[in-house]
């Protein structure tokens, strides 16, 4: 038959290991196994053991609490994932209202992800529906709304949150967020697609240095690139020349192919309309941007033409992220171009909003014109 030891025996035991006496001493005295005691060690330390009262409830287990804190806290994060993150501010806080005095209000509060001040506010100034926080978001919802409208729904959390706090709003990109996602408003640029957001990460960190050049006014550094859009089987080319102080479109060009007159005519318009002293074109190595024609056109201009590193396509990050943002928010949002005609057209619009109002969050959330503006009355 097992024999039982008592709770008080075992604490003695453990003491006196504690106090010094050897584990061999201990069991042959008390006629224990040596695995019976190392497992008493394991399970009651040195620092519980000290503070421990010879009543069995006062003996800390401390294995078992610690499992018992992890069931607790993943509960709690069960709770907060399916339930709680699910619920208004308002109902959230009607649940206090129901339990106040039941348990701390610091402990019914971080239960709910309330802030204690918010709901002290709620409680003591607040009069049910016209509480300062439901109004203040009711409020921002309609501001949300508008910018997210007058965006042609493009604008994110991130630049919605920079133009309030602009107009005088302070608010969060996470407040934002979570406004936009209780009002079912979504970005034309949202994905969920890890890889999309790997690249844009690649590109944005590449366009920091744009091969070391760091203009400081317009018409020194342009960039230029050329990519496709599939129309009923066929291809149809976009060249675009973008100033790299202020990242404006200044030249752009639609047509049938990516031929040398594609890009030439697109440079020309740009530079008869910018007329540059002294200009650098940088662009990848593609055949129409290395032949010889169009370096003629830049050697009679005194224009300088820089190169993307072999091998190294992010050199030229500017230009890919334009085309990135062109697709997603004009071309390829809801349908397709339907022809040559529709795709320049949409091309026009595009470029006129891009120019003016879209915001860019390297010019420090203002439109390419109203950059180069600022420039100008500097």
């Amino acid at each position: 038959m097992k024999r039982r030891i008592k709770l008080a025996k075992k604490y003695k035991i453990l003491q006196l290991y504690y106090e010094g006496v050897s584990a061999e001493s201990l069991c042959n005295d008390y006629h224990i196994a040596h695995s019976t005691l190392y497992k008493w060690i394991t399970d009651y330390p040195r620092e519980n053991i000290i503070r421990a009262k010879l009543k069995k409830d006062d003996i800390i287990h401390l294995p078992r609490m610690i499992s018992h804190t992890k069931k607790i806290e993943a509960e709690i994060d069960f709770l907060h994932r399916t339930v709680t993150d699910h619920m208004s501010l308002r109902e959230r806080m009607k649940i206090i209202d129901n339990e106040y005095g039941k348990e701390s209000l610091h402990v019914q509060c971080d239960a709910l992800g309330i802030n204690r001040t918010t709901y002290l506010n709620h409680k003591y100034y607040g009069k049910n529906e016209d509480a300062w926080f439901i109004k203040r978001e009711a409020e921002y919802t309609e501001i949300i709304k508008k910018i997210y409208e007058d965006s042609g729904h493009v604008y994110g959390a991130k630049k919605i949150a920079a133009i309030m706090k602009k107009s005088g709003k302070p608010v969060s990109e996470h407040y934002v967020r979570r406004i936009m996602a209780k009002s079912g408003l979504i970005s034309a640029r949202s994905s969920t697609r890890k890889d999309h957001l790997i690249v844009a990460r690649n590109m944005r960190e590449a366009a920091q240095s744009s091969q070391n050049f760091k203009p400081n006014a317009p018409n020194q550094v342009w960039v230029s690139d050329v990519t496709a859009v599939c129309i009923h089987g066929h291809y149809y080319h976009i060249c675009v020349f973008i100033d790299l102080f202020s990242r404006k479109v200044v030249g752009y060009n639609v047509g049938r192919n990516g031929s040398v007159q594609l890009i030439k005519k697109a440079f020309l318009k740009a530079f008869n309309d910018r007329q540059p002293k002294s200009l650098i074109i940088h662009t990848d190595n593609g055949a129409t941007y290395t032949s010889y024609s169009f370096n003629r056109t830049l050697l009679e201009r005194k224009v300088k033409h820089s190169y993307s590193r072999p091998g190294v396509p992010h050199d030229n990050a500017v230009a890919e992220t334009f085309f990135n943002s062109l697709k997603r928010e004009s071309l390829l949002r809801d349908d397709y171009p339907r022809s040559l005609r529709d795709l320049k057209d949409r091309v026009d619009i595009y470029m006129e909003w891009y120019n003016a109002k879209r915001l860019h969050e390297h010019l420090n959330y203002v439109a390419p014109d109203v950059y180069e503006e600022q420039y100008k009355t500097k």
